[in-house]
């Protein structure tokens, strides 16, 4: 039987080399963590090296997020209990009712057993697990923090889907109430107001000024009804090209972060989930600047993003992270400030992750607050719009009733 040559950490995280006799590199893997070691290196002594096992599962496979935060769970769990890495996934994969997920995870068993990295393997899922996750599993594979680690990024993707359910929550009861007062004005004026307008025309009374405003722009939208969705449907699809291009997406972000009301939640959103992966990675071992880098390749805002290559830049350059934030404004001073002192003190991964929890904090009660506040305001406005067309409506039945009184 060939030798290997094995680089690997203990429970520890201390680094330990040798030498194990054995059929494949899969049986040395299979041997290293039954010692409770995880593998970094597998060579054969004779320089010849198996090739790595491919993914059996498309990159592009889809899972959904609470699959992976229970996934992270169990084998969060399993691990801290003593068994081994593949074991545990292979004991998840059998126990798996979704064909994906289950798929999913007897293909990261294989490739775990077959010498690949489980970082690696994670790595190959793009859609599924983060950056962060792999970032920290990678961190744990070089620590032997691997219960902990996981542990970790089980809360920060539990953490990341309540907060981006209880946004989706707030902003999704406005836009139905707004498409609401849209279909219904489109409804008053297409297929209401031109049975009034012939009404109105035969009795021959002066109309008022609002009234026939409104039997301007019915007659306007009926005769003008085509025109009317091809310049919406061009202007759709422009709008969405455009936005999808580099520059279009710092405009739209642009905006999105000015919106009243929705604007300050957003910027809560971006700078809650960066200060939380910094936290993460940063208290998991990881380089502050590996940690800036990551949160700057997960954040979907332009201007954040600038943000974090900012911080990133002054960083390799010897500076400090508050230096970056305080000239920003998307950083409030007072969270620039606490960093600087947790620099100082030399527990900035700690304060970072104060200042994530009390970020977070502050965006559950500004969504709170907005959910508070668009509720009546969209009340008032489908009021407003269906009052005013009433009015408008019933305005020349005074006019009409003094022409026949005279």
């Amino acid at each position: 039987m060939p030798n290997f040559t094995y680089t690997a950490r203990d429970e520890r995280g201390q680094s330990q080399s040798g030498m194990i006799t054995a059929d494949n590199a899969t049986q040395v893997m299979q041997q290293l963590r039954a010692e409770g070691k995880y593998p970094v290196a597998i060579e054969r002594s004779d320089a010849v090296t198996q090739a790595p096992v491919e993914s059996r599962v498309g990159g592009g496979m889809k899972v959904s997020r609470a699959e992976v935060i229970q996934f992270s769970t169990q084998l969060s769990i399993m691990i801290e209990t003593g068994v081994t890495l593949s074991e545990a996934l292979e004991c998840i994969a059998s126990q798996s009712i979704n064909p994906r997920m289950r798929d999913l995870v007897k293909d990261l068993a294989d490739q775990v057993q077959g010498g690949t990295d489980f970082s690696a393997a994670l790595a190959k899922h793009p859609r599924i697990f983060p950056r962060l996750y792999v970032s920290l599993i990678r961190a744990s594979e070089k620590s032997g923090m691997m219960s902990k680690l996981l542990n970790r990024a089980t809360v920060y993707l539990r953490d990341e889907q309540e907060i981006l359910r209880k946004v989706r929550g707030a902003l999704t009861y406005p836009g139905i109430m707004l498409g609401f007062a849209i279909t219904t004005t489109i409804f008053l004026l297409i297929f209401v107001l031109p049975r009034f307008t012939s009404i109105y025309a035969n009795k021959g009374a002066a109309l008022p000024a609002p009234t026939q405003i409104l039997m301007s722009a019915s007659k306007f939208v009926t005769e003008q009804y085509i025109g009317i969705i091809a310049t919406l449907l061009i202007t759709t699809i422009g709008a969405w090209f455009y936005f999808r291009t580099a520059q279009g997406k710092r405009v739209w972000d642009f905006i999105s972060l000015n919106i009243p009301l929705v604007g300050p939640v957003l910027m809560k959103l971006h700078l809650a989930r960066g200060m939380r992966m910094i936290g993460t990675m940063s208290a998991a071992g990881v380089s502050l600047v590996d940690c800036v880098d990551t949160a700057h390749g997960l954040c979907g805002n332009t201007r954040f993003r600038d943000l974090w290559i900012d911080v990133s830049r002054k960083l390799q350059t010897g500076k400090q992270m508050s230096d970056a934030l305080m000239d920003s404004r998307l950083v409030p001073r007072s969270v620039a400030q606490m960093i600087h002192s947790g620099e100082k003190s030399g527990k900035l991964s700690h304060v970072l992750e104060a200042i994530s929890g009390f970020s977070e904090t502050e965006l559950k009660e500004k969504i709170s607050d907005l959910t508070r506040y668009i509720e009546p305001a969209m009340i008032l406005i489908m009021g407003l719009i269906i009052g005013g067309v009433a009015l408008a409506l019933m305005l020349p039945i005074f006019t009409i009733s003094k022409v026949v009184a005279h």
